[in-house]
């Protein structure tokens, strides 16, 4: 992580349990001026927030699973420039499929990607897992899907980032003050 003051730390906490609050709100919230925290959240903007977004219930949404797909690639069998090819042709699929919420290259228990994929049904699942393994099957060796479903009455704690702002991040981190 960059070296951040404890400021930055806290604009960043504070943005992730709202990323719609005003400079004003946030800079009356820690006690700094508007200007202050307006300079400070656009050097974030630049280096650590990714984006804003809003965090759906998929199931409102008329999603009912979300998939997650371990995959063994082919590595080790994919020479001469090959392996850089077939990733690409990994990033470019994965593009082009929205319901595809992220998707990368990983390790561990024999695993080397990972793909978490959004669907309307079980049906729906399988088509995208057929496509998905049709497409890549001569660099694949296996893929495992565990499949979440999207009844509320399953869910322990749902999907958010906010949870990240209860984070002592700038504990864990070096900082600058103020």
């Amino acid at each position: 992580m960059p070296n951040l003051k404890t400021l930055d730390y806290k604009i960043l906490s504070d943005l992730l349990r709202n990323s719609d609050i005003s400079d004003r709100k946030l800079a009356k919230k820690l006690g700094k001026s508007q200007p202050t925290i307006t300079r400070r959240r656009s050097k974030l903007e630049k280096t650590m927030i990714e984006g804003y977004t809003i965090i759906p219930k998929l199931k409102e949404m008329g999603f009912e699973i979300i998939a997650i797909t371990l995959i063994a690639g082919k590595r080790n069998q994919l020479t001469g420039g090959k392996f850089e090819q077939a990733q690409e042709k990994a990033r470019i699929w994965h593009a082009k499929h929205p319901n595809v919420i992220f998707a990368s290259a990983g390790q561990g228990m024999g695993w080397s990607g990972v793909v978490v994929s959004v669907h309307t049904s079980y049906s729906d699942y399988v088509r995208f897992k057929n496509e998905h393994d049709s497409e890549f099957g001569e660099v694949l060796d296996d893929t495992q899907s565990f499949l979440v479903d999207l009844n509320p009455k399953t869910t322990l704690k749902p999907f958010h980032v906010k949870y990240l702002a209860d984070l002592d991040l700038a504990k864990n981190n070096k900082t600058t003050e103020p």
